[in-house]
């Protein structure tokens, strides 16, 4: 909390500072990102799925400490939600109201075209039947404040200058110009990355460039398209093809989508559980994966499935599901203490998503039979009334709510509650036989959720990197101590992180600041090393070592003017620090 009122106090300076040369870059953390597709200007809708790619890859390289992306699905979202075609290039305004409607406070924006040789033969002539030589892509980014609605910049020569990335290149290098575009966003905003520009680049082309292709224009199809899966296909051939037989997570869960929209559980499943927890959809795919499991009776790889992500993302589908699955399970269970077992799990998660959701009906049904189960009958009317009154045609409702009365004396109403289900129920007979017979009830239908709401999900992760962005532990002075001693050792790639993790929980840390400064100068990047130098001492006028530095670099620029200021401030903060005394010796050298 103490964090969180600190940056309400400094967000009116960080305003303030945008517009100073002094300030280029906002220190990292507070800044949430929307990435969207970029347009095609040229006359070519074959090459239409390149603006896609440009969403789906910066979106993720940009993916860094100090910034919140919007995922590809929020994205969608907020498409969905302004009742937008997902395939529209938004204007300006539109593309601020998506931001909004995605609580992001930047957005990332740009236009493309393509152009390809003519077609020649060996002699010269124009030949429809020769292949083309390679495509050339030529693409322009921008980055967009919400808040002020305008494209970011900074004082250039006394006037405001836009931040424009031009870039080009051959098709065959469109990742090489995705990740050089989003280092550009990336510095632009921090000149102390922890990371170099070919380290970006190598992330930006980790996917082969025929699987991260054929990927796209994959998901650009229709999800009933016979294409789509077959694009994916090559898209998860080509990258295993150049992986060592790896998984490219990405087209394994799509193709698991396709095959579970199609109703092939076995084969959504076989795709869906190629994810592992640290791949993107993760959550989604393990998800699907029990689902699946459970439609095709395979409950204990259903329960596998289901109970570990329950613990990861607790999300009142995954409950229902997870407590849906171990009841079943227990039905079908022989042996007495573990049928009792999977049932008290059940429950537990019934219980948990009917606490957070009181009007999810669903929920509340399968409650109920589990606690019919266990013989709980009062409790078990309790969960019922509210699901009959929702839908007063649930005869399977009716019919358990009748035999729970009946258990706890409540014969009248236990006698209108039947009725009902003789009324709504068209098996009723056969499920009157059982329950006559034995008191059992093996043709009641757990309901499972069959949709994971991506809101939920995207509401989840959204809120998860909001906290660990905003993290208000007390390890700030541990963390500088740490970076301290790697930058004494000399391993300046591994203190930059560090200081990174300072400036997320304590933006106006100055120290961090000077120390980042310091590695920057040893580096021989000074731009970066100004850059946060100033940042220091904006945060603390009076830390004189920040002062000194910059007056040594400016010194070593040859500009004695800058250099003289800084060697006068420092004195000004201590006239007796030697190395401000041997500064200002240093400037006043060859002075007539």
């Amino acid at each position: 909390m103490r964090n969180r009122n600190l940056l309400l106090l400094i967000l009116p300076l960080f305003v303030t500072l945008s517009a100073l040369p002094t300030f280029g870059q906002t220190p990292p953390g507070g800044d949430v990102v929307m990435v969207l597709s970029f347009e095609n200007t040229s006359n070519r809708p074959e090459y239409n799925w390149v603006g896609e790619s440009f969403a789906n890859s910066v979106a993720e390289l940009l993916n860094k400490p100090g910034l919140i992306v919007v995922s590809n699905d929020e994205r969608e979202l907020a498409y969905q939600r302004l009742r937008l075609p997902a395939t529209v290039i938004p204007s300006r305004a539109t593309a601020i109201k998506l931001a909004r409607e995605a609580k992001a406070t930047m957005i990332v924006i740009g236009t493309y075209s393509v152009t390809t040789p003519p077609e020649t033969s060996e002699s010269g002539d124009a030949k429809a039947e020769k292949q083309p030589t390679e495509a050339y892509v030529q693409v322009t980014g921008r980055v967009i404040k919400v808040n002020e609605g305008r494209t970011m910049g900074g004082v250039l020569d006394g006037a405001w200058a836009t931040w424009q990335f031009d870039f080009g290149g051959l098709l065959t290098t469109l990742q090489n110009i995705q990740g050089r575009i989003a280092y550009q966003i990336l510095y632009q905003r921090d000149k102390s990355l922890p990371f170099s520009q070919n380290q970006l680049m190598q992330e930006a082309t980790k996917i082969p460039q025929r699987a991260f292709e054929s990927y796209v224009k994959g998901v650009q199809l229709s999800e009933r398209d016979p294409k789509r899966a077959n694009y994916l296909k090559n898209a998860l051939r080509f990258y295993g093809d150049a992986n060592g037989a790896a998984v490219y997570p990405q087209a394994a869960f799509e193709l698991g989508r396709f095959y579970m929209i199609d109703g092939k559980w076995k084969e959504a499943t076989e795709y869906f559980t190629k994810l592992q927890k640290k791949d993107p959809h993760y959550t989604e795919a393990a998800f699907y994966a029990g689902l699946g499991y459970a439609k095709l009776g395979d409950l204990g790889r259903a329960l596998a499935s289901l109970v570990p992500l329950s613990a990861d993302m607790p999300l009142i589908g995954i409950y229902n599901n997870a407590g849906a699955v171990a009841v079943q399970a227990s039905r079908e269970e022989k042996k007495e203490a573990e049928r009792a077992r999977l049932l008290e799990q059940g429950t537990s998660f019934l219980d948990k998503a009917a606490k957070s959701a009181p009007e999810d009906q669903m929920v509340h049904f399968n409650y109920a039979y589990s606690l019919f189960l266990a013989g709980k009958y009062a409790e078990v009317a309790e969960q019922l009334r509210p699901v009959i009154t929702a839908d007063p045609r649930d005869g399977q409702a009716y019919f358990l709510f009748a035999k729970a009365l009946e258990k706890i004396g409540k014969t009248e109403a236990a006698t209108a509650a039947d009725d009902q289900a003789r009324r709504y129920l068209q098996t009723y007979a056969k499920w009157q036989t059982e329950w006559q017979k034995s008191q059992t009830t093996s043709n009641v239908t757990l309901r499972m959720r069959d949709v994971l709401s991506r809101d939920d999900v995207a509401g989840f992760l959204r809120q998860a990197a909001v906290a660990a962005s905003v993290d208000a532990g007390s390890g700030t002075q541990d963390l500088l101590v740490k970076a301290r001693d790697l930058y004494q050792a000399g391993r300046d790639d591994e203190a930059l992180p560090e200081l990174h993790r300072v400036v997320m929980i304590e933006p106006t840390n100055a120290e961090a600041y000077l120390l980042s400064g310091r590695i920057n100068q040893r580096r021989g990047d000074q731009e970066a090393a100004i850059a946060a130098l100033k940042t220091a001492i904006f945060w603390d006028p009076k830390l004189i070592d920040a002062h000194i530095l910059l007056g040594r670099i400016f010194l070593e620029r040859g500009d004695r003017g800058e250099a003289t200021k800084y060697a006068s401030s420092a004195m000004t903060i201590d006239a007796n620090n030697q190395e401000a005394i041997a500064l200002q010796r240093q400037v006043t050298m060859g002075k007539n």
